[in-house]
């Protein structure tokens, strides 16, 4: 051993070569004890024996990890070694105290012990926790990947989402217990502690956000993450290729924009057999581009939009979303209906061509103004947005700033003025939160007390309803039918925003 050369051990006789293979036994591989020993200026063999002791003290193991720190399992190796990482240099000290280690020996184990693991998780932050091997041949090597997610997207501690885990992998807290070398009832407290946690944050969420697929958060229709749907790239609506190529064949829903005029032109869902490719990348595509008349007059949007880029140019550009739940079909029209709804809300009129709509037809064809004409006729043609506040209960009385009246027993539907038209909801008078309420079904009607007697008929004479009185529709048939659909839409579009359920006769 040269002067410059320093020592594993305290105890200079430990540090003399060892008799056979030094290197069976060792948690970690040889290529980094041969660099680290390299970096610390020991022997490769001492380094690696002091590897192989510190596998069996005491200090280094699962038991101590998960009893006095916060370790999180990063992987595990096909021979049972767990990859940790946990703040516990503390661990090192009392390890080196137990077999003896130098300083530099006690470094030179946690640095190959940090390289190993560093191997496993090559995306570490500088400054984060320290690397440690320790055995645990049972431990689930699929359960780490949920471990990791968990910890990482909620505020569980590392050993808390770790038991959590387990707990769908592995039979009873007992077995967990053993596993991790912890006492059960430490296992028990944790899982307690994660239920509790579980409750609070859906409370929180469903308090704070909304229950189902949607989100509040996304309110703006050109963003990416409109209302918490995974929306794909805009495509231009005239490349056939790429959307045969590209839209999946799933049930789903769509949304089309022009690329220089705000909001949105078109929302729209499809269930058919060919998914969001057969409606969009075949039909509407076809019928925009004129290339198939035949097809794309199957969609009724089609022809306005394409006439509003003969008038002004541009391009049309269709975005889709197919999440799990647009399989069913009224999840996916209530979907649509919040969509619609949403756009409304937020940019001030309905979908351009919404509703057969036909924009072009209310422009006067002025250059330079063409594109704030077609705004202003969207907004003309478009039915008096609700305020929206309140909107989370919706039995309330002035549920989306609307007058309603107050709610009563389909048996005293007589003491309702019948004049005009209504839009109106039924529900089951029920107890506990307000916000937890769900309506039966929502409509409009030009005949409210007809539609009550049927209604009452139907459901019986102790379902509740509400009516509200719609005004300032207009006198042309067409165009009113168009504006009850609007209400609809605001309705059941805010009710599944609320619940994350359509209304139950809905659809």
């Amino acid at each position: 051993m040269s002067d410059d050369e320093c020592h594993v051990y305290l105890d200079r006789g430990s540090n003399t070569s060892y008799v056979g293979d030094p290197f069976v036994g060792v948690p970690v591989s040889r290529d980094i004890v041969e660099s680290v020993a390299t970096q610390y200026s020991i022997k490769a063999d001492s380094l690696a024996r002091a590897l192989r002791e510190v596998r069996n003290a005491p200090a280094i193991n699962v038991e101590t990890l998960f009893t006095g720190f916060d370790p999180l399992p990063v992987g595990r190796s096909d021979d049972g070694l767990l990859y940790v990482l946990a703040e516990g240099d503390g661990c090192w000290d009392a390890a080196a105290s137990q077999i003896g280690l130098t300083e530099g020996g006690r470094d030179a184990v946690a640095a190959a012990h940090d390289q190993q693991v560093e191997k496993v998780v090559r995306d570490r932050t500088e400054g984060s926790s320290g690397g440690f091997v320790v055995s645990c041949s049972e431990f689930p090597a699929d359960a780490i990947g949920d471990i990791v997610a968990v910890s990482d997207r909620t505020r569980l501690t590392n050993r808390q989402a770790t038991i959590w885990i387990l707990s769908q992998y592995v039979p009873g807290s007992g077995a967990i217990a053993r596993l991790l070398s912890i006492p059960q009832s430490v296992v028990q407290s944790e899982i307690a502690t994660v239920d509790r946690a579980t409750r609070r944050i859906a409370v929180e969420t469903r308090t704070l956000d909304v229950p189902g697929p949607l989100t509040r958060l996304e309110p703006e229709p050109q963003s990416p993450n409109w209302m918490g749907l995974d929306w794909s790239r805009w495509f231009d609506l005239r490349d056939h290729k790429t959307l045969r190529n590209e839209l999946p064949r799933r049930p789903g829903l769509y949304r089309v924009r022009h690329s220089e005029i705000p909001g949105l032109m078109y929302v729209g869902e499809s269930g058919s057999e060919g998914g969001v490719r057969q409606r969009v990348g075949l039909g509407l595509s076809a019928g925009v581009s004129g290339s198939n008349q035949q097809t794309g007059d199957k969609h009724g949007a089609a022809r306005a939009l394409r006439q509003i880029t003969d008038l002004v140019g541009g391009e049309m550009e269709v975005s889709v979303t197919t999440p799990p739940i647009s399989s069913n079909r009224r999840h996916r029209r209530a979907i649509e209906a919040t969509l619609v709804a949403i756009c409304r809300r937020e940019v001030g009129w309905t979908p351009m061509v919404q509703l057969n709509r036909k924009p072009v037809e209310h422009v006067s064809r002025s250059h330079g103004k063409l594109h704030r004409e077609l705004k202003d006729a969207a907004e003309r043609s478009s039915y008096t947005i609700p305020s929206w506040q309140p909107w989370r209960d919706v039995t309330a009385q002035n549920w989306l700033g609307l007058n309603w009246t107050e709610s009563r027993p389909l048996s005293e539907r007589g003491v309702i003025d019948s004049s005009g038209v209504h839009a109106f909801r039924l529900w089951w008078e029920g107890t506990g939160e307000r916000w937890n309420r769900t309506v039966q079904e929502v409509g409009t009607t030009g005949s409210i007390s007809s539609r009550l007697f049927k209604l009452q008929g139907e459901y019986g004479e102790d379902m509740r309803f509400s009516v509200v009185s719609l005004d300032g529709l207009s006198s042309d048939t067409h165009r009113r039918s168009r504006e009850l659909s609007e209400v609809r839409h605001d309705l059941v579009g805010a009710h599944y925003l609320a619940t994350g359920i359509p209304p139950k006769a809905q659809f």
